[in-house]
């Protein structure tokens, strides 16, 4: 065989290996490949894809990811991310709608989420139902991100000249959400009935 042929043969089988293992450890892993060509993407769902010789691994604005061959159906392409089943409800205690107090219902990172009173439990159906606590605590999304997923789905009903804090409500699932985001650095979190509106001291330190 002549030399020069071997040493092509040499190259490819490099090649092939070097594909083999970035295959590999990307499908494994659900990292990006590193033989990869980036495709920006301005959506709902999708942040990027990096694209690969046989796989592409998909990133999500949730923080998740998953690379799939490029054979595979695309389970979790854009749209099939949309008509994931999602929503939220809460169950109530029978209390007088005038005298709702908040109650802590989950700290984390400097925030506290605060239920209505007259909330007993707040659920998030995702798949599967899980309680709101459960659903903040994946590690598969930022709280921003998990308060954002419930949000987007209400109506933005005011807005405060604090730094940021928002109200958002929703007639037809008879919720309200404020979300504190003060110069001061407060981003406490208000979940009550739809009738429950912003009040001085919500907010504050």
């Amino acid at each position: 065989m002549k030399k020069s042929l071997k040493i092509i043969l040499i190259v490819l089988g490099v090649l092939a290996l070097l594909i083999i293992f970035d295959t590999l450890q990307a499908k494994i892993f659900d990292n990006s490949p590193i033989l990869k060509v980036r495709e920006n993407l301005d959506n709902g769902n999708i942040n990027y894809i990096d694209k690969g010789i046989l796989v592409d691994t998909y990133y999500y604005n949730t923080g998740n990811k998953k690379a799939l061959f490029k054979w595979e159906p695309r389970l979790f392409s854009e749209n099939t991310e949309d008509k994931q089943q999602f929503d939220f409800y809460y169950s109530e205690y029978e209390e007088d709608y005038d005298n709702i107090k908040f109650n802590k219902y989950y700290f984390s990172d400097s925030r506290q989420i605060y239920l209505a009173s007259n909330i007993k439990e707040f659920y998030v159906t995702k798949d599967k139902t899980m309680n709101l606590r459960t659903f903040l605590t994946n590690d598969n999304i930022t709280l921003d991100n998990a308060l954002k997923k419930i949000t987007d789905n209400l109506e933005l009903d005011g807005a405060l000249y604090d730094g940021g804090t928002k109200i958002y409500k929703s007639k037809e699932k008879d919720i309200t959400i404020i979300t504190c985001n003060t110069i001061e650095g407060n981003k406490d979190v208000y979940i009550g009935n739809y009738l429950v509106n912003y009040e001085d001291g919500m907010c504050g330190r």
